[in-house]
Order: structure tokens, then sequence, then C-alpha cells
């Protein structure tokens, strides 16, 4: 190895633990510290966050130049094709074992953060989707899978280890949200297959908009059932 490789790989693994982990670190102080100003303000600066320090570093760190990842080699039947197959996916296991998620517990998780308003989880509905899904295919595909690239290398490599990355605080956020253990484990190995599910359509195409497009499919089905559950 040489020193410019030995190099590369360091500033890649501070920029994975930089930007990797401040989902999770964001979701355990924004619920420990209950509901108020207080918690709206560490989810606003972790967005803030994740939206500058992966443009910062590939500005000054890399010495990238701006793009708007503009898809030019097409994939979108196949993130439309992969999207609405995961949703069924999602559709038949709620259907199966819809039943023993306890409302109650959601509810409670849900109701410092107001989502417990039909207008206000509207709104973050379509926030999340026209807005957060996006925030996340920047983030964990076009940064974290660049950078587990030079890590662990191209390929399924990288889309494991983006994947796993995608998973951590989705798992911490569900146990939050009161799931039992084993429907935490059931959706965490499914968040790992569509995170690498998503890395995978990135590293295909090399366009955010082509993994988006899975994303935003699969969020609708998300708020969709847990608009069921909850009201």
């Amino acid at each position: 190895m040489t020193p410019d490789f030995v190099e590369e790989r360091r500033r890649a693994l501070i920029a994975l633990i930089l930007v990797g982990a401040a989902p999770t670190v964001s979701t355990l102080l924004s619920y420990g510290v209950g509901e108020g100003i207080t918690s709206q303000a560490i989810f606003m600066l972790t967005k803030l966050w994740l939206l500058c320090v992966p443009i910062i570093w590939f500005l000054k760190v890399d010495s990238g130049t701006l793009s708007w990842s503009k898809p030019e080699q097409g994939g979108y039947a196949m993130s439309i094709g992969l999207g609405i197959s995961m949703s069924i996916v999602m559709l038949l296991a709620w259907l199966l074992l819809g039943d023993s998620i306890d409302a109650n517990l959601l509810r409670d998780a849900l109701e410092p953060v107001g989502l417990l308003d039909p207008k206000v989880y509207l709104i973050a509905t379509v926030y999340w989707i026209l807005v957060n899904s996006i925030l996340e295919e920047y983030v964990f595909r076009w940064f974290l899978v660049t950078k587990s690239e030079i890590l662990v290398g191209p390929g399924i490599p990288a889309i494991i280890l983006s994947a796993l990355i995608f998973v951590v605080h989705h798992t911490v956020a569900l146990a939050i949200f009161g799931f039992p253990w084993w429907a935490n484990l059931i959706s965490s190995i499914a968040l790992f297959v569509g995170g690498a599910v998503f890395s995978w359509l990135y590293v295909r195409y090399r366009s955010v908009w082509i993994p988006y497009i899975a994303h935003a499919i699969c969020d609708i089905v998300v708020f969709g059932i847990g608009a069921i559950i909850i009201f």
C-alpha cells in the first residue's frame, strides 16, 4: 500500500464516521430529551449537518466539482420495478404480522412530536418523501457509497457497508417506537435489503435520482401503513 492510498482510506473512514453516525446520534438525543424545542433543534441541526458536511468534504477535501447527478445511463424502469416489488413485500408482511404491532406504543412515541395530528402527519409524509428521501440518497448512496468504495472496495463490499450504516438509525428508531424485538429484527433485515438495493442502483447508474424513485415508492407505502395503524 502506498502512503497516498493509506491516507485516502483514512480520510474515507473519517468521513464515514462523521456522516454515517449522525442520524443514530440524532435519534438517540432527540428522543432522550423528550418533546420541545431542544428535540426539534437537534433534528434540524442533524439535517443541516447531513446536508453540509458531505458537500463541504467533497469540495474542500476531495476537490470535487458540483453536479446535479443527472441520470445519463437510464435506470428508471429498473427503479420503479424494484420500488413496486419491495412495496408489495412490505404490504404482505404487514398483512401477515401487522396485528402484532402495539399501536398504542407507537402512538405514545409519536405523540411528543405531534404526529398524531392527521394534518401534521400528512405534512411529515410529504416532507419525508419529497425532501428527506432525497437527502438520504444524497448522504447514504452518493457520499457513503463512494467513501465505502474507497475503504472496503467497489461493488458488493461497498454496497453492504453502506446498507449496514443505513439500517442502524432505523433500527434504533423502531426500538424507540416500541416495536417488539422480532418485528424490529424483521424490519431491520428488510431495511438492509432495501438499502442494499438503493446502493446497487446508485452503483449501477451513478445518479442519486434513480434510487430515489424506488425509495420514494417505498416511503409512500410505509407512511400509508403507518397512517392505518395510528389513525
